[in-house]
């Protein structure tokens, strides 16, 4: 049998082969180094150190200029880019304005311009001149026996706002039948209730455009009308007959409400009145103090209904405020002299902020229990703004009266501000003060 060679057979038969190599030359033996002695080894040993330590500040440096560098921060302060100021709006440049108008003003200065003159005779008079120059007043009011013809009243309107400092409210009470101040001068006019009973509210509209342009002419700025109180009772027992527009509280509302628009179209100012309402009472407030005993709930459906839908109109410049208690309000007061009825009710509750205007401070409502100057600090302590009226004779007395009722902190500064400051605006916002140029 055959056995293969193994591994080591052939391998010993190949060598067998070949003849076997020289061995390889033997090496020379290498030469030995001369030992150091002592003295250098510790030079060569000192001169290592020195290198280590001097490298390490190159690599530092090394690895300095390797590393890159954040960019430089200067130290130069940046300046600042101006904030651009806010342009004041409309509103506060005028509220600045008559801030400032204010700031300039004495206490006199500002309750002249509370006051309501009145006079006699047709021509600018010495006791007129001395109210409109030295007792600052804002306001004049005219009767018919103040107005003959329309050259004589043009020529007195101009001579009064000539010697005015501030541009003045020239006032009359232009309603129309009985109440016809524009008589000598334009004839007969109809009547509230004649304009309500055409069922048309253009012709009120009509009569306000009308009226408004007669007066503006006449250089007459403010009319105290038109009448929303609601007729309750005949005009056999009214303390104001035919001059009420109707019997209910929508139609009131938009006969007044037009001739309203017709006359403030024309730039003269309207007024409504008798807040808080005389429709419903049978004695005038000329000769006596009304008390109505209304619920608050028929007040305010009837009594309050025109002046609350024309304040929410936006249209009402100026309400005057006459002298009925209404006991379910306040049992105590008239409604001209009222804190509940002037500031809780009118200013509060119905949201009016503009002018309010007393009816006459002489009147037997009130003269049967205050002077006028009492009845003038009361009507300023309960909200109302301008004082219907007085005469040259009785300004001291009234003025005295205020100083006093400070003085004791019945009423203050700002209070007085507040007023004064309403009555400016109105004064703007006709044109009577002119506003400066906004600066660029």
């Amino acid at each position: 049998m055959y056995e293969p060679p193994t591994d080591h057979e052939r391998y010993a038969s190949r060598q067998s082969r070949f003849p076997a190599a020289a061995p390889p030359p033997a090496r020379s033996p290498r030469r030995q180094r001369a030992a150091y002695s002592r003295g250098q080894k510790l030079i060569l040993a000192l001169a290592l150190a020195a290198a280590l330590v001097a490298a390490v500040p190159l690599a530092a440096y090394a690895a300095l200029k390797l590393t890159p560098r954040p960019p430089a921060q200067s130290t130069v302060q940046a300046t600042p880019t101006p904030t651009a100021t806010p342009t004041p709006t409309a509103a506060e440049r005028e509220a600045q304005f008559i801030n400032q108008m204010i700031a300039g003003m004495s206490l006199d200065e500002e309750l002249g311009q509370m006051l309501v003159g009145a006079f006699l005779g047709s021509t600018l008079t010495p006791d007129l001149q001395t109210m409109v120059e030295t007792d600052h007043i804002g306001t004049v009011i005219l009767y018919a026996g103040n107005m003959l013809s329309a050259a004589q009243l043009k020529k007195l309107d101009t001579s009064m706002q000539a010697h005015a400092h501030i541009p003045l409210f020239i006032s009359t009470d232009q309603e129309g039948g009985t109440v016809n101040r524009l008589l000598y001068i334009s004839g007969p006019r109809p009547s509230a209730e004649e304009i309500g009973d055409t069922n048309d509210p253009n012709k009120a509209l009509q009569q306000g455009v009308s009226d408004g342009q007669i007066l503006s002419q006449l250089g007459i700025n403010l009319n105290l009308a038109p009448v929303v109180d609601v007729q309750n009772v005949s005009d056999a027992v009214s303390p104001l007959p035919t001059r009420m527009y109707g019997t209910t509280p929508a139609k009131v509302t938009t006969f007044a409400g037009a001739y309203l628009n017709g006359l403030q179209s024309q730039g003269v100012i309207g007024s409504l009145k008798h807040w808080p309402g005389l429709g419903d009472v049978a004695i005038d407030p000329h000769q006596g103090l009304p008390i109505q005993k209304r619920s608050k709930t028929d007040l305010n459906n009837i009594d309050f209904a025109p002046y609350r839908a024309l304040i929410a109109q936006g249209d009402v410049d100026m309400i005057l405020s006459t002298y009925v208690i209404d006991t379910a309000y306040d049992p105590n007061l008239p409604g001209a002299l009222s804190p509940i009825m002037i500031n809780q009710v009118l200013r509060g509750d119905l949201g009016y902020q503009g002018v309010i205007i007393t009816d006459g401070l002489h009147m037997g409502a009130i003269s049967n229990r205050w002077t006028a100057a009492q009845a003038a600090v009361l009507a300023v302590i309960a909200g109302d703004d301008l004082l219907l009226s007085f005469q040259a004779n009785e300004i001291p007395g009234v003025l005295s009266a205020f100083h006093t009722a400070i003085d004791k902190g019945q009423i203050t500064r700002a209070r007085i501000d507040q007023s004064v400051q309403r009555i400016l605006a109105l004064k703007i916002k006709y044109g009577l003060i002119k506003m400066p140029p906004p600066t660029p």
